[in-house]
């Protein structure tokens, strides 16, 4: 469970950057709010049955469960230390790599059809893909291993993301 608890942090730490200010809707199947959306905003949509912990950003992490492609997994809001949403994230952990693969592609095709081709960046036990746009990074991960079977899709606003459209 602390390996799998380990991954689930480590792909939150994938967009390493500050904190975000912008203004656009976030354009993901599984949140309706945008990026101007405040705390409030975000417990009249999910409720108030959180959980938090401290954000990448240094503000707060809200979780939910939360149903996507069928599948019950976890939602997270980040916040950055002025109240700002700057990731809106959906992970699953499954039960085993044949299901946690079956996502992963569902959830990239999803992706493709919503924000065009990917970039692809696989490693070892490793998937990833990543859209990038002027309304942000989105970038799917998944880890498959013998200790870990953990996938998540997160989007972060474009002041965090690590590039944008049109930037290299």
């Amino acid at each position: 469970m602390n390996r799998l608890l380990s991954a689930i942090i480590a792909l939150c730490y994938i967009p390493m950057l500050c904190a975000c200010s912008t203004s656009s809707k976030i354009n993901c199947p599984f949140t309706d709010l945008s990026w101007e959306a405040e705390t409030d905003d975000m417990i009249g949509l999910e409720g108030d049955g959180y959980e938090t912990y401290e954000s990448i950003y240094k503000g707060m992490t809200y979780t939910y469960p939360k149903e996507y492609l069928g599948r019950t997994g976890i939602i997270k809001y980040m916040y950055d230390d002025s109240g700002k949403l700057c990731n809106v994230s959906w992970s699953y952990t499954g039960d085993g790599a044949e299901e946690i693969m079956e996502v992963y592609k569902n959830v990239v095709d999803e992706m493709n059809a919503l924000h065009g081709k990917s970039k692809n960046d696989d490693g070892v036990g490793n998937y990833c893909e990543i859209w990038e746009s002027d309304g942000g990074t989105v970038m799917a991960n998944a880890v498959v291993t013998n200790d870990v079977t953990v996938m998540q899709i997160a989007y972060m606003s474009p002041d965090v993301s690590k590039s944008t459209a049109g930037s290299d």
